[in-house]
């Protein structure tokens, strides 16, 4: 975790534009359509000056291995918030298609609220946590340039940009 931490705070870019990149990724690709919430995070990303690797970073946080957790957390957030239970793995052996798909249509509004409401959690969550932690890590670490052009391959001496 420490080294993953470390490269996140090492992405070139201004604490508030890693902050913003990762928690958007983040935030979005908890969209419960896959890979939906991924593609709008690093279309939207540039518009809003945030840095485009820390938002992919944020993404690849929901993916085929952790998809599932996370959306089943939105159903039980949803559904906790509504004062509503979860059905028991008895009740779902015994349905049929009929019954699977009223279970499912009984289950889209609260898995929508649930993840409105983790969505914006997790922007709220990570946004600040990461602004201070890579402000930090940029104050004690500041970036250093190459000492010379030759260092990089380039034989001119023009000033770089």
């Amino acid at each position: 975790m420490r080294q993953w931490l470390r490269k996140l705070m090492t992405l070139n870019g201004s604490p508030r534009g890693i902050a913003g990149g990762f928690s958007l990724g983040l935030s979005l690709s908890l969209v419960p359509i896959p890979f939906a919430g991924m593609f709008v995070a690093l279309a939207t990303a540039p518009l809003l000056r945030c840095n485009l690797p820390a938002t992919y970073l944020g993404t690849a946080v929901v993916n085929p291995l952790t998809g599932p957790l996370f959306y089943f957390a939105e159903l039980w957030v949803g559904l906790a918030v509504l004062g509503q239970e979860l059905p028991t793995w008895a009740q779902m052996e015994q349905l049929d298609a009929g019954g699977w798909w009223q279970v499912f249509r009984e289950a889209i509004g609260p898995f929508l609220l649930g993840a409105a409401l983790c969505c914006t959690a997790g922007f709220l969550l990570t946004f600040p946590l990461l602004w201070w932690l890579s402000s930090r890590w940029q104050a004690r670490h500041p970036h250093r340039e190459p000492a010379d052009a030759s260092s990089s391959g380039s034989t001119g001496s023009a000033p770089r940009e």
